[in-house]
């Protein structure tokens, strides 16, 4: 914008004329703004609804697959003694367990070292049941602590550790797994004292009861031998009378099929039930039921119409959703042909409403709710059915479950679905108001700019004729003035 004089010289408002006149040429850029602004709503509405979908689509998948109608449960037995946990090729019934005998790791600890005292140097050999030895070379200046970090640092399936008493200091080993065969074995080679079988140096840590291929005897136990405080075993349990049942670890996977068993204690003869997981299967379609309604409460707020004198729904009216929402609506409404008893969603415990109090604000939202019971007892009596009328494949013939996937699927498509298109639509109507916008505040610039030149060589010429004036004016004063003077003669 070039310098102005404002209307100085002709004293009319220059700035506040220019002002007006561009502001009326903008006008049309803010009719545009506000259809933009319309256009953006209904993008952000369409994404809303779409997340909506994707939310239920989300939970309906839970739904189409048999596998999550055939979720087992065990209860009941002994929880301080054993845990349970069913997969879902478990069968039925009711099984007996008592546990015998827990699995344990063997360990063994040391006789008393003083704190400062070195065990001797040498070749330490460790073996866990029928595995491969472990060597750890010993060093001449090797404490306790030292030979067990050492021993660690193998991480071969033995843990070693030192316990103060608070005046001597004993080494510890602990087998990683449990099970009575998994034993440990130590030998010592290359003693510094020359001799490995002694009770003197390094060898003063092999218990007397390990046998060597050498010829040479064992010395007799020294008091710092390694000695076992706790045996390996096995756990032991009897199902269903049988008796005698082993296994290296607490845990029984595969004594009852896809059962799993993890002993925590002993304990006397207990029952437990396997069985239909009814809860987790509510709950999965609890939580379709909580998405659809989501969906439903969508549809009801966007496309809501309170009268005349009331705003509608930002989406009221709009065709694209209307055909979405008769799309989902007829399916929930929608039968299957191919059971006896399971026909409808009815039947399977999910029924339609909607609510009919004028008084209420939300008079007229559909919503649909579960019958925890009457779903349970449809996976009880007919849970094949149950499993054909959410899961079916078959073409013509698809399940609820997978016609209401494929459906919002084909909404969602990010390519060709219907919201996709939609929004792409509004899209480009926004960014042809964008364009339009900045042809008319292009336009109001140049006006403006045209219109201040003009005025302002106006008021140019203007001031010039006043500067003319000006100087006339005195003139024809001082001649006035010349002329008195003479008349006075003066």
């Amino acid at each position: 914008m070039g310098i102005t004089v404002g209307g100085i010289a002709s004293g009319i408002d220059v700035d506040n004329i220019v002002e007006q006149i561009t502001e009326i040429e903008r006008k049309p850029a803010e009719k545009l703004t506000k259809q933009k602004e319309d256009y953006n709503v209904l993008i952000s509405a369409y994404a809303s609804l779409q997340q909506e979908l994707s939310g239920l689509n989300s939970a309906t998948r839970d739904l189409r697959y048999p596998s999550a109608f055939s979720q087992h449960i065990a209860s009941g037995g002994d929880p301080d003694s054993y845990a349970l946990s069913a997969g879902r090729f478990s069968k039925n019934g009711t099984y007996t367990i008592e546990v015998h005998q827990l699995a344990t790791a063997e360990k063994l600890a040391s006789g008393p070292f003083s704190p400062d005292e070195h065990p001797g140097s040498g070749l330490l050999s460790i073996t866990v049941g029928e595995g491969e030895a472990i060597e750890i070379k010993v060093g001449d200046n090797f404490t306790l602590r030292d030979l067990a970090n050492a021993i660690n640092a193998e991480k071969s399936g033995v843990t070693a550790g030192v316990i103060s008493d608070g005046e001597f200091e004993y080494l510890t080993l602990s087998a990683d797994a449990t099970g009575q065969k998994n034993t440990l074995s130590i030998e010592v080679f290359e003693d510094s004292d020359g001799n490995s079988f002694d009770a003197q140096g390094l060898s003063a840590l092999v218990p007397q009861s390990n046998e060597h291929p050498e010829e040479t005897p064992l010395a007799k136990d020294s008091p710092k031998a390694l000695r076992v405080t706790q045996t390996a075993a096995d756990a032991i349990i009897t199902a269903d009378g049988i008796k005698n049942i082993h296994r290296p670890e607490n845990t029984f996977d595969d004594v009852i099929k896809d059962v799993s068993i993890t002993l925590t204690q002993t304990c006397g003869p207990t029952s437990f039930r396997v069985g239909v997981d009814h809860a987790a299967l509510a709950e999965k379609f609890s939580s379709f039921v909580e998405s659809f309604n989501n969906v439903l409460a969508f549809f009801h707020e966007n496309q809501k119409y309170n009268g005349q004198d009331k705003d509608p729904g930002i989406l009221f009216g709009d065709q694209s959703v209307n055909r979405i929402k008769s799309s989902l609506m007829r399916l929930v409404s929608s039968t299957f042909s191919g059971n006896e008893n399971l026909k409808s969603l009815t039947d399977v415990g999910i029924r339609f409403g909607r609510i009919t109090d004028k008084q209420s604000p939300e008079f007229g939202k559909s919503y649909l709710e579960l019958d925890a019971g009457k779903l349970a007892e449809a996976n009880t009596k007919h849970p094949e059915e149950l499993i054909r009328f959410f899961t079916q494949t078959q073409e013509e013939n698809e399940g609820f479950a997978v016609k209401l996937g494929n459906l919002i699927s084909g909404f969602n498509d990010p390519g060709s679905g219907i919201i996709t298109t939609g929004s792409n639509g509004f899209k480009t109507k926004v960014e042809s108001l964008d364009k339009q916008i900045t042809r008319v505040e292009e336009k109001a610039d140049r006006s403006e700019s045209r219109l201040r030149k003009r005025l302002n060589s106006l008021e140019n010429v203007i001031a010039e004729y006043k500067a003319t004036g000006d100087q006339l004016s005195g003139q024809l004063a001082g001649i006035a003035n010349i002329n008195r003077q003479i008349s006075s003669g003066k």
